[in-house]
């Protein structure tokens, strides 16, 4: 038996999901959970693409028909092995011919299976809409190296909605970004991973984000999400510039020389070459904490202008005696409604 689902429906079910797109297509993003099990691999993907812009429909169809069919008990055989019981979920990329297509088939073989409809597109139709939901946002703002992070995780301990944009996207929004993360997502994966988070949260509560530009290492934020961020309301926190200094030295301490050099040289034009030489000196020096003054001077610049850039002016700024995070979070925690009282 087929049964067609809505996305509501689709997502709430407790079920094995398939998605039968090419391995491309799930790289690039997929439901959280999903089994791919391609009814094209990547190279007949494109086969069939060029045939249909060449050729039309009809052909394009009767190729791909070729190209599945000697593949038929191989795929039975696939979902035999990876799916435990006789009923399962199913998405293509559009709710049409892959996902018809394996359905009528898993069924001939005695599988019940629903199906997405409007496929993976409304999937990623849904999430967007999701995420356009949360406009009481508070952006958390500070200079490089006050602890930006470690304040949310320990908002997040705290009871408070957070988003850790830079976790999910796999990078800390520096040159020095990548270093310790693994490779980063797509942009379309990047946008499920916030989706995944933000489905468990409330969008009339405050949501906590650090401020980020629109794009985080080679990923984007979501427009929906963008939007609204850049008018939301905002704390501008301060600590005192040696403890920054420290946290920094503390943070990146733990790489190579070499490592952090190649960072530093990609900074070459806005540092200029001789203050770029004389900070790679110091690293290989092992004299971090002086290299790590001289980079504040760029980043501090920096971060300046990218605040009246992002119209931040009109953040509530908070001095901190000490970056303590775990006390920082404790305080922005019990006043977090007076920072967001109403939707921006």
């Amino acid at each position: 038996m087929i049964v067609r689902q809505s996305i509501i429906e689709f997502l709430n079910l407790q079920l094995p999901i398939v998605d039968v797109r090419s391995p491309s297509e799930f790289e690039a993003g997929h439901i959280e959970a999903s089994i791919n099990i391609p009814i094209l691999n990547n190279q007949n993907r494109a086969i069939i693409g060029r045939t249909f812009k060449q050729e039309g429909r009809e052909a394009a169809i009767k190729l791909g028909f070729q190209l599945v069919n000697p593949l038929r008990a191989e795929l039975l055989d696939t979902l035999n092995r990876k799916v435990e019981g006789k009923t399962i979920a199913l998405y293509c990329a559009r709710g049409g011919l892959r996902s018809n297509h394996m359905a009528a088939f898993f069924v001939e073989n005695g599988y019940t299976v629903y199906v997405l409809n409007g496929g993976y597109k409304a999937f990623r139709n849904h999430l967007l809409s999701i995420i356009a939901q949360f406009k009481r946002i508070v952006v958390l703002s500070a200079n490089t190296g006050s602890g930006k992070t470690e304040v949310l995780h320990a908002l997040k301990s705290k009871g408070a909605q957070v988003l850790d944009l830079e976790g999910l996207a796999k990078h800390k929004g520096s040159v020095f970004g990548a270093l310790g993360n693994e490779a980063q997502p797509s942009s379309a994966a990047f946008h499920n991973l916030i989706f995944e988070e933000l489905k468990h949260y409330n969008p009339n509560e405050v949501l906590w984000v650090e401020n980020e530009s629109f794009t985080i290492g080679q990923v984007h934020l979501p427009i929906e999400l963008w939007t609204h961020m850049k008018i939301a309301s905002g704390v501008e926190m301060s600590v005192p510039l040696e403890e920054r200094v420290e946290f920094i030295v503390a943070d990146y301490g733990r790489y190579e020389s070499g490592d952090l050099v190649a960072c530093i040289q990609k900074l070459n034009k806005r540092l200029g070459d001789e203050a770029c030489r004389k900070i790679c000196s110091l690293v290989e020096e092992g004299d971090l904490k002086a290299a790590v003054y001289g980079l504040f001077k760029y980043y501090d610049k920096a971060y300046e202008m990218g605040r009246i850039k992002r119209n931040c002016h009109h953040y509530v700024k908070i001095p901190f005696e000490r970056l303590d995070p775990e006390r920082i979070a404790e305080f922005l925690y019990e006043h977090q409604n007076k920072y967001s009282p109403e939707f921006n």
